[in-house]
């Protein structure tokens, strides 16, 4: 058994660089994959975190529809034997003591006062102090810009002073603006005791929520205090873990694996190209074999045996330099977000899920190879003049079956890019002739008489040379389409928000908007229009699973503001005024698991309640994940009274920014937020346009590892030609002449594999441009700067590589390949 270990070792390593960068394309591969699917665990695994840092221990807690109200209210909690755990807590919008030219907006600051700074139903990771229940707690981003350490003092406007008693990482109860340009956005959040921030605004029974964790009881308490509270302001809710309100990252994990499967795709053709050459190298050695006893199983064995061995060298060294870029690549991917996220790099189950696929993708990829060798005829190999180009009927099926797979252009259906890209692969032969006609003046004008061979030798191997550039062109295919809907989305994006936002200005306060209020605002001369925005929060559901979900619910009305689009809009208004029922957002929608028509489970202010899902509309709130309910049957039949939030529509001369600070000055008592369109479309987009630049370097890797095959189809071809390169030396040809060659040939590759790419890729994105399913999101858009790295990147790479394989061709002997021959 040793000995076949032994022999199979001296066949993969018989010729050095074709070893060589065999198992370069492996453990590139290997990598790619491991780093892939440690980013795509990692950071599902810090999502999770912070959602369960927001729930900590909690199981329930109590809210209202205003925004605070009497803790005697919540007397049957705070004596229930049913309750181990209770936190206390009280929101108050204030605004800090800077120096220097702040707004307002800059320096306004949520602070929630609560009972037990370090009770289990908080988790708040200490950087620095202690939670002492004495001093404020600020997250780190506050403390780097007001240059605050712990121990010095945070003063309040018209409030007080505080010591700051801890500082601590990023978490969703504290997230802060980590720069004053975001501060013009967003508030900050500090985090106070309980009694001192009733001190400081009189506000001694008032609470905004209490959390609270109970024993095996606690459903029985739970029914009970939705019972109690109905037809109350106040009103009970589980805590659930669900924060893709404010994450929608699934289209991420998309992305992770698209660059997974097209690692694995290239490297795995690059192993089919070299054990599919070498059997072909080697059917004489396989003829003889069987001649002298050897089975067809005992041939295939020796094959798979080599395939293995590539893989455990590969895996060997490719997934822990794939651990290192899966850190990187965390690096890089959180950097786009605007908080300061930590993560532990989750790279256990990751690593031996790439350790299973780099030792199964070879195999599979050999497999044809492995039960070719296998097959050898000793009667065949004693023929002489065996065909070794493709037949005619053999292109004619190839052209047939690629024109035929092509026309899934015209299907709107995710499955036809992949039937597209391998129409593309099919019909490539047909593509490097035409091309090599076209640059075969240009190849001679550059490198003489040698780019006239290089263009006629090109064809020699024409099906090789085909697959190698079609490799090439399906990957630079794709990540043009990926980068032409990221720099594209924005503007879908764009045109959504704008479109279902309700106004130019949504004012949120703390405070039920009063008649009086409404009137003021309309009485600027930049207002044109105010319309009342109710919003209920958070509020939990079920999916047809059974499993608990959060989200939030806002009112409609066919004469208010629109905030979704539907192709039966008018008939869901009517049919919403109509009935018990309810419209959800996608997100929303595909979460929930079930059909139009059907009831979701709802647990609402006024109890457990059933609604039917009328329609699955469109809307850039919450990403979509969001529901929508009559306004009338919100305020009655639901059990939620107040609105919040007004929506501002500006007269066509004015502009946001204007408007902003007035209404800091007016309405600073109980304003919370002032949140414009402009910086909704900011938030939205700015994600996506920072992954632009990971598809960047996506883009170059794949490149390079498409390279890495057309070395290797190079340095196939010219040992495969040693006796002509032989004899064309022994004819007065310089080695820099051979050199030339085989560079025209691998530029030929290259620039037909980036020229074909570049033509997939249109074809791609006009497809994707015109679906149903994408087209309102992705418009047509050539991403010229990419195309252009694209071009750049391709045919620098690919003359590399042709020039590491002219070396080889250069060093070929006159008499040893003549003998040879």
């Amino acid at each position: 058994m040793l000995n076949i270990w032994l022999i199979s070792w001296r066949n993969i390593t018989h010729n050095k660089k074709r070893f060589f960068f065999s198992l370069l394309g492996i453990i590139l591969g290997i990598s790619f994959v491991t780093s892939m699917l440690i980013a795509d665990k990692t950071t599902n695994d810090v999502f999770d975190y912070y959602e369960q840092m927001y729930v900590a221990n909690a199981d329930y807690w109590i809210l209202s529809d205003e925004h605070t109200y009497s803790e005697d209210v919540i007397s049957t909690v705070l004596t229930s034997s049913a309750v181990t755990e209770t936190l206390l807590a009280l929101d108050k919008q204030a605004f800090f003591e800077l120096e220097g030219n702040r707004s307002l907006n800059q320096s306004s600051v949520r602070i929630t006062g609560v009972s037990d700074q370090n009770s289990s139903l908080l988790k708040l990771p200490v950087i620095e102090g202690d939670l002492d229940n004495e001093g404020l707690v600020i997250p780190q981003d506050i403390a780097n810009l007001l240059n605050k350490k712990v121990g010095d003092t945070i003063q309040f406007s018209n409030l007080g002073e505080a010591k700051v008693s801890a500082i601590v990482e990023y978490t969703q109860l504290l997230a802060s603006p980590s720069n004053w340009e975001s501060a013009e956005q967003k508030s900050f959040r500090v985090m106070a005791p309980l009694d001192l921030l009733r001190e400081w605004t009189g506000m001694d029974n008032e609470l905004s929520y209490v959390r609270f964790q109970t024993n095996e009881e606690g459903e029985n308490l739970f029914q009970s205090l939705q019972e109690e509270y109905r037809n109350s302001n106040v009103y009970a809710q589980p805590v659930v873990a669900d924060d893709r309100q404010s994450n929608d990252i699934g289209g991420l994990y998309t992305f992770f694996y698209l660059i997974a499967g097209l690692s694995i795709f290239i490297s795995g053709f690059i192993v089919f190209n070299v054990i599919y050459t070498s059997v072909m190298e080697r059917k004489r050695e396989f003829a003889i074999m069987k001649s002298f006893g050897y089975l067809q199983s005992s041939i295939s064995r020796l094959i798979f045996i080599e395939v293995i061995l590539l893989a455990l060298i590969g895996i060997a060294i490719g997934v822990p330099i794939g651990i290192w870029l899966g850190d990187i690549f965390m690096q890089t991917l959180l950097s786009v977000f605007e908080f300061d996220m930590v993560y532990t790099l989750n790279w256990k189950i990751p690593t031996l899920t790439a350790v299973v696929v780099g030792i199964l993708f070879p195999v599979v990829f050999s497999m044809f190879p492995i039960y070719h060798a296998g097959k050898t005829s000793v009667l065949g190999m004693l023929k002489m003049g065996e065909p070794t180009k493709s037949s005619t009927r053999q292109y004619l099926i190839r052209a047939l079956l690629g024109v035929g797979l092509l026309s899934f252009v015209l299907i709107d259906h995710p499955v036809s890019y992949l039937f597209i890209l391998a129409s593309i692969i099919l019909l490539f032969p047909f593509m490097l002739l035409f091309l090599n006609r076209i640059f075969k003046p240009i190849l001679k004008m550059f490198f003489g008489y040698s780019g006239s061979l290089a263009a006629k030798s090109f064809t020699q191997q024409l099906n090789r040379n085909a697959n190698t550039a079609a490799i090439l062109a399906v990957g630079i295919a794709v990540i043009l389409l990926l980068s032409a809907v990221i720099e594209s989305a924005p503007e879908g994006y764009e045109n959504e928000i704008r479109n279902t936002y309700g106004g130019d200005i949504r004012v949120s306060s703390e405070a039920p908007w009063s008649k009086q209020d409404r009137e003021k605002l309309l009485s600027y001369d930049s207002v044109a229009n105010v319309e009342p925005l109710t919003e209920s929060t958070p509020i939990t559901w079920e999916t047809v699973d059974g499993d608990k979900r959060q989200f939030s619910i806002l009112a409609v009305d066919k004469e208010g503001p629109r905030l979704f689009v539907s192709p039966k809009e008018e008939n869901t208004y009517n049919e919403l005024s109509k009935e018990t029922s309810i419209v959800l957002g996608e997100r929303a929608f595909n979460e929930w698991g079930g059909n139009i028509g059907e009831y979701i489970y709802i647990n609402t202010p006024s109890g457990r309640q059933q609604f039917k899902v009328l329609d699955v509309v469109k809307t850039s709130h919450y990403s979509g994940y969001v529901a929508f309910m009559d306004e009338d049957l919100l305020k009655h039949e639901y059990g939620w009274a107040n609105s919040f939030d007004m929506l501002i529509t500006l007269n066509d001369r004015y502009t946001e920014e204007k408007l902003r600070d007035q209404l800091w000055l007016d309405f600073s008592s109980h304003l919370s937020k002032v949140e414009t369109v402009e910086d909704e479309i900011n938030s939205k987009t700015s994600a996506i346009t920072g992954m632009n630049e990971l598809v960047l370097i996506m883009l170059v890797l794949v490149i390079g590892l498409a390279s890495i095959g057309t070395a290797n189809t190079l340095l196939m071809n010219t040992l495969e030609r040693t006796y002509e390169i032989g004899t064309m030396r022994a004819l007065g040809f310089t080695k820099q002449q051979v050199r030339k060659m085989v560079i025209g040939e691998g530029v030929l590759i290259g620039l037909s594999g980036v020229l074909g790419g570049l033509v997939a890729g249109v074809i791609l994105l006009y497809v994707t441009s015109q679906s149903k399913l994408f087209g309102e999101f992705i418009s047509f858009q050539i991403p010229l700067g990419n195309i252009i790295l694209a071009l750049v990147a391709g045919l620098s790479l690919s003359f590399f590589a042709s020039w590491i394989s002219s070396t080889t061709a250069s060093k070929i002997g006159i008499i040893s390949s003549i003998k040879e021959g």
